[in-house]
């Protein structure tokens, strides 16, 4: 029987299975001007780089592309490896104290203490979506020795949801008070280390009489009640095409913050103000479409059905890949929250509805 050219290759160059796997993690990578040519030269660095230390060594690599490769392999699915996490962002590069800075109090070890301070980062989206992991900090260190440190207008929400103080954030040189301090985003990297780990439950809980207040206004509206935003930082969706699959079929309800449309219900709630109201508004949807944004977090959390779809690029002010979204065929699974479907463009999304 001959023998598999692929297998005797592996067996004398052990290397190249790590090669080919960070080929893969490569061809996920996002940058603003990724071409074919890069994409080639920086794998024909790689294979020289991999094959004269016959091993993967992340530790030769910069940081920014680090956390590249970190959030490639995310996207796929690849939860055993979270190397160059802590670089993916000021905030975090600044918390891990790569660039100088030193925290006034420990950083936590992962044992039993009095008080441990979360540190919160990056936008109001990303705190819902990070802290889908304190659950497990509950069971490990019990609420009371917990204090999260959080957006405003996410204070009342956290603390109804998870039952622990929680205060504003602050900035790191003003945490100075705690056993210890762990970033709200590394408990990922603790309690996320493959696809089984991640729940993908419902884990907000909203204000009862918030909730009942927008049940009283939407009701006499036709059901679905369906809401919709289609801008953000990311890109934006053509709002018309988006209503069309709805129209005469239930209420189209407008959730985009900070923007308005005659052809939509206006409830002129806005998450801006009062995110804590915005919630108990999204809670009584029973379907959400929504460009890659705030909302998107804000169903899943709550367990509401709702359709992610990414923006084309060039819509927006930034051009960013955001790993929790995924990749793979339309519609995919977000993997941390079970009632999202991602759709990798509008027109996948749009084709869907036929």
């Amino acid at each position: 029987m001959p023998s598999n050219p692929l297998i005797s290759r592996h067996a004398t160059r052990p290397w190249v299975s790590d090669y080919e796997s960070l080929l893969d993690d490569l061809r996920h990578c996002y940058w603003e001007d990724y071409t074919d040519q890069a994409f080639n030269e920086i794998a024909s660095d790689l294979k020289r780089t991999v094959e004269k230390y016959g091993h993967i060594d992340y530790a030769l690599f910069p940081p920014t592309f680090r956390w590249h490769l970190c959030s490639s392999r995310l996207s796929q699915g690849k939860f055993d490896n979270w190397d160059g996490w802590e670089y993916r962002s000021n905030w975090s590069i600044t918390f891990q104290g790569w660039n100088g800075f030193q925290m006034k109090i420990p950083k936590w070890n992962g044992k039993p203490v009095s008080k441990l301070v979360i540190a919160s980062e990056q936008g109001i989206g990303d705190e819902i979506c990070y802290g889908s992991a304190i659950p497990e900090l509950i069971v490990r260190l019990g609420p009371k020795a917990l204090e999260l440190q959080c957006h405003p207008r996410l204070v009342p929400v956290f603390e109804r949801s998870y039952g622990i103080k929680c205060v504003p954030r602050k900035v790191l040189s003003e945490i100075t008070e705690g056993d210890a301090v762990v970033a709200l985003a590394d408990l990922f990297m603790i309690y996320r280390r493959e696809k089984a780990h991640f729940p993908r439950k419902p884990f907000l809980k909203v204000d009862p009489v918030k909730r009942e207040k927008w049940l009283k206004f939407l009701d006499g509206y036709p059901k679905p009640w369906v809401g919709v935003a289609w801008k953000s930082r990311h890109g934006e969706l053509p709002l018309e095409t988006m209503v069309d699959p709805f129209l005469g079929k239930g209420t189209v309800i407008n959730l985009q913050y900070g923007d308005f449309s005659m052809d939509l219900l206006e409830t002129f709630s806005n998450p801006m103000n009062d995110m804590d109201d915005h919630l108990a508004l999204v809670s009584c949807m029973d379907k959400i479409v929504s460009v890659t944004q705030t909302l998107v977090h804000e169903a899943g959390a709550l367990g509401v059905p709702c359709d992610a779809i990414k923006p084309p690029k060039g819509t927006g002010e930034v051009n960013c890949h955001l790993w929790y979204y995924g990749v793979g065929p339309s519609p995919h699974d977000h993997p941390i929250y079970g009632s999202v479907k991602v759709f990798e463009s509008f027109e996948d999304w749009k084709n869907g509805q036929l």
